[in-house]
């Protein structure tokens, strides 16, 4: 760990290090600074403390103070840019009642500056695929801010914490979620895929044996709370799924008396509601989304449901007991997080959802006609770390297992390295006329050395892998000295498939046979 000190003003640039290699850089800017800096303009005085009490529109210092902020953010373009994350701190934010009892949160109060400042760099350091921002308010607030917060006894503008408390944990719960988003950023098994049972799980009893039911009864408390988690984490590209012990129509009858669209049927990717062991309709679940168990929790009040799923996947990671415990961990658990939330992640439930009505059409029919009818389109896109697809290509390498080449899991740093050095990012996006699938293919080219290739499990087995190798194939002269890496993870079985398919496997690498053709049902987009 190395701390750099600096101004932090739109005059001095930051001494950023430039040999050593760290994992993150965690920068706090001074709240101080910023509104001494937009006075400067303002009121020609450098009166950062009090700049929010003096007759001014409060919409002009708003927006002086961001440029201010802009400025700023520029110093670190280049640290942001390169491969290390970098993390802004969040300005602390001052009582909402220190304008007053009765005129909390007023236009002008400093806590309204503060706040849009805080909206202004949270949105700003959203555009950059390699800069995160670190909310400290919420950390404060758990942990009780008056014994550690400056606020209460100099100016709110300082925005400081008190000297001489060592003792307050509020600095080490700084570096505790800093380490926490690290692990985010490094895909350290992240979940994909949550398995939830209905009775005395998403609601309280069990509705079948209810002569008649009263929603708030059975929703009322922890599983209204436990719901909204399942909603967030769907949000964020986790993909829901039912597995319970009932009969099929009466649930889905009673499922929408509880919850009266809260939360809907239609929220579940996959639902399995029968009599069957529940192991087994998680084997098809799995099978239907396409997630390894090491990438699903499976949530049941009932510790023998539980030991019976376990027994069957000990990979799988599951939740039970005291449903209160819940909520939290869906909402705030490591395994739960993502970097950032792309248009594929929102879209995830319903892509899986076509997925399982395509499986069914090429199961049960003319494969390469319902394949022509499917109305597939690819656009190939050639990705630098400034992309806006970048973040979303990102979470593709480093959450793919079964389609992947190698296995590898990239930091920002490595992938910064990779770029450097002369690597290609080309990346595949697809849809159809059932479902825009988004960016679901990524291929890292260096020379002629495929160095890894990867695919979503979503759109397996409609060639698309295909297309991107045929595109790489036509950039010079690859198609007769395409060579690519392999590394068995034990778990890329289907990646293995596609390679012998076209490559001869040699000592390290493997040398292509041949390009293959282009897929007479895939067009191209314009």
């Amino acid at each position: 760990m190395e701390h750099v000190l600096y101004q932090s003003g739109l005059h001095e640039l930051p001494a950023l290090p430039k040999v050593v290699k760290f994992d993150g850089v965690l920068v706090v800017l001074s709240l101080r600074t910023i509104l001494g800096q937009a006075a400067q303009e303002l009121v020609e005085f450098h009166d950062a403390d009090l700049l929010y009490q003096k007759d001014l529109d409060p919409d002009a210092v708003i927006s002086r103070a961001q440029d201010v902020l802009d400025g700023l953010l520029q110093h670190f373009t280049d640290a942001m840019q390169g491969g290390t994350p970098v993390f802004l701190l969040s300005f602390i934010e001052p009582p909402a009642t220190s304008s007053g009892l009765f005129t909390p949160r007023q236009r002008g109060g400093i806590y309204q500056l503060v706040h849009a400042l805080n909206n202004h760099l949270a949105a700003r350091l959203s555009q950059n695929p390699s800069s995160y921002y670190l909310e400290i308010n919420d950390l404060l607030r758990a942990e009780g801010d008056r014994g550690i917060y400056d606020g209460y006894d100099f100016c709110f503008a300082h925005a400081g914490l008190l000297s001489g408390r060592d003792e307050h944990p509020l600095p080490g719960r700084i570096l505790q979620r800093l380490d926490q988003m690290l692990s985010v950023l490094d895909a350290e098994q992240p979940v994909k895929l949550i398995i939830t049972d209905l009775d005395n799980t998403l609601w309280k009893g069990v509705l079948a044996e209810e002569e008649e039911i009263v929603p708030g009864d059975h929703t009322e408390g922890w599983p209204i709370g436990y719901a909204e988690a399942l909603i967030e984490c769907k949000r964020r590209g986790i993909v829901l799924a039912i597995c319970s012990k009932n009969e099929e129509a009466l649930t889905r009858a009673n499922f929408d008396k509880v919850w009266y669209g809260r939360i809907r049927w239609e929220d579940f990717a996959v639902t399995r509601v029968n009599w069957q062991p529940k192991s087994q309709n998680v084997r098809e679940i799995l099978q239907a989304v396409n997630v390894l168990p090491e990438h699903t929790v499976f949530i049941d009040d009932n510790p023998l449901e539980i030991a019976e799923v376990t027994r069957a996947f000990p990979q799988m990671r599951t939740l039970t007991g005291d449903p209160h415990t819940w909520r939290a961990e869906l909402l705030y658990g490591v395994p739960y997080q993502v970097p950032r939330l792309s248009a594929e992640s929102q879209q995830r439930t319903e892509a899986i959802q076509a997925k399982v009505q395509r499986d069914s059409h090429l199961a049960s029919g003319d494969r390469e006609g319902y394949l022509r009818e499917l109305g597939l389109a690819v656009e190939i896109l050639t990705l630098d770390l400034q992309s806006p697809q970048f973040a979303r290509a990102l979470e593709l390498l480093n959450k793919t297992n079964q389609f992947n080449t190698t296995g590898q899991r990239w930091t920002m740093a490595e992938i910064g390295a990779f770029v450097a050095e002369g690597g290609q990012l080309y990346a595949l996006r697809a849809r159809d006329r059932m479902t825009e699938h988004g960016l679901v293919g990524l291929a890292l080219l260096q020379g002629n050395r495929l160095r890894q290739l990867v695919l979503s499990c979503r759109v397996f087995g409609l060639g698309l892998e295909d297309t991107l190798l045929q595109h790489l194939c036509r950039l010079g002269d690859q198609g007769q000295t395409l060579r690519a890496d392999w590394v068995d993870t034990g778990r890329n079985a289907t990646a293995r498939q596609f390679l012998e398919q076209h490559f001869l496997p040699q000592e390290d690498v493997w040398q292509l046979r041949g390009a293959p053709g282009w897929p007479e049902h895939i067009a191209v987009l314009r």
